[in-house]
């Protein structure tokens, strides 16, 4: 028995006559398994032993002697791992881009010329009702902080909101 194979639960054994046994030590005893099983959990088995050690995380690059190579800072320099699981993704929150359009560029794009005619009117508007919609659409501040920064009343920011949407709905009409 070679070394290697000491620390693994699984063999194939040559009969007198020529013949090949598979045997898989389970629990401490040896079981005879057929060839296309003993294959199967072979193969698993080292795909195990891959994903284990192969792929392991936290490991460092080591000079010709063995020893672990320090950056400037004198911390270990760690290899980066190969291949990351869609768990670890989810969980430590990675943002991975598509090469595809999300869904809100598509929509952008899709009313890009309505867009377009609506900042038009808009700069079509005074500054301070420009400024209103400015602070209410684009800031995202509420009627009542529009309402403090100008000194008017909120219900007077609720009328001129109306009025000036209105305005823009007859300019993008036209």
């Amino acid at each position: 028995m070679k070394n290697w194979q000491k620390y693994q639960n699984y063999r194939i054994h040559e009969n007198p006559d020529g013949s090949l046994t598979y045997i898989i030590t389970v629990d401490g005893q040896d079981v005879e398994v057929s060839e296309e099983i003993y294959r199967m959990y072979a193969t698993t088995r080292r795909k195990m032993k891959y994903m284990e050690l192969d792929l392991k995380r936290d490991r460092y690059l080591r000079d010709g002697s063995g020893r672990t190579v320090r950056d400037e800072n004198g911390n270990p320099v760690m290899i980066p791992e190969r291949e990351v699981s869609l768990e670890k993704i989810i969980f430590e929150g990675w943002d991975c881009p598509s090469p595809a359009p999300s869904l809100e560029d598509e929509i952008i794009n899709s009313y890009e010329s309505e867009i377009n005619e609506l900042r038009r009117c808009a700069a079509l508007l005074p500054d301070d009702e420009r400024a209103l919609v400015h602070a209410l659409f684009y800031e995202g501040k509420t009627i009542r902080e529009y309402a403090d920064i100008t000194g008017k009343s909120k219900s007077s920011v609720v009328r001129d909101k109306a009025r000036i949407l209105g305005k823009l709905k007859k300019l993008f009409k036209i």
